[in-house]
């Protein structure tokens, strides 16, 4: 292609091969990127709802759990390697397949999801941090809510939800501009705490009374008909709640 003749909407910095002297991520890295994806309030609850609210079979919740998350393992690794061998972004690599304007229409699509991710991380983000000043401000005085400047509210939001998803987009603002070796450490130090936490979490309940504990475990594996052909459909249904769930990642 000519220099003449070349168009202006395929030049684009961020979709050329990456540098492979910047591949600089190892399996750690990775690891621990994926750990901070499904280590969320969001993901604990929906398991915790498959086995609480709608009262399943622990053990066919566990199956079910088990076998979605190889399937998204799968579908993440099929998409995932090419572009991590290549160092091109999936989007690129259709272009082989479905030409540049095809592969437009999947990039278009990354686009929504990516809108989306935005949109529930900078919601859950803005209730973080409001729950923290309002846990400051209480703490501080317990009058100070009450006042007319926390109780004016615009949009269905008062002064402490303004502030919060306004603090909200400006960090997650900061972070897009950092460069991904400064976002890779923020991923690795936040893997580390969550599952640090997990751990701490896990032994401070197991300690407090080990057979009390081991006794609640056992029983709530229910072992009985657990091959019946009744239980297949709910193992499906939670395989595919937890595909469902996690597929906005594999698009993403």
């Amino acid at each position: 292609m000519s220099q003449e003749n070349s168009k202006k909407t395929l030049i684009n910095w961020d979709l050329v091969s990456v540098n492979p002297n910047d591949k600089n991520w190892n399996w750690t890295d990775l690891f621990c990127f994926w750990g901070v994806n499904i280590q969320s309030i969001i993901g604990f609850s929906l398991i915790a709802s498959l086995y609480v609210i709608y009262d399943l079979n622990s053990l066919v919740v566990f199956c079910g759990t088990v076998f979605g998350s190889f399937l998204v393992y799968f579908f993440s690794n099929l998409i995932g390697k090419p572009s991590q061998k290549f160092g091109l972004p999936f989007v690129v690599l259709l272009r082989c397949s479905l030409g540049v304007k095809g592969a437009k229409y999947f990039g278009l699509l990354r686009c929504l999801v990516g809108i989306f991710l935005f949109g529930i991380q900078t919601y859950f983000l803005s209730k973080a941090f409001g729950y923290l000043f309002r846990i400051i401000i209480f703490s501080i005085d317990q009058s100070l809510l009450d006042q007319k400047i926390f109780l004016t509210f615009f949009m269905g939001m008062n002064t402490i939800d303004w502030i919060s998803i306004i603090l909200s987009i400006i960090f997650q603002g900061f972070l897009f501009s950092s460069g991904m070796n400064f976002n890779k450490k923020i991923i690795v130090f936040s893997a580390i705490f969550v599952y640090v936490g997990i751990f701490i979490f896990f032994f401070s309940v197991l300690l407090s009374d080990v057979q009390f504990t081991f006794q609640a475990f056992l029983n709530n594996l229910n072992y009985s008909n657990l091959l019946s052909v009744k239980n297949i459909g709910p193992i499906i249904t939670v395989a595919g709640t937890i595909f469902a769930y996690f597929s906005i990642i594999i698009l993403s």
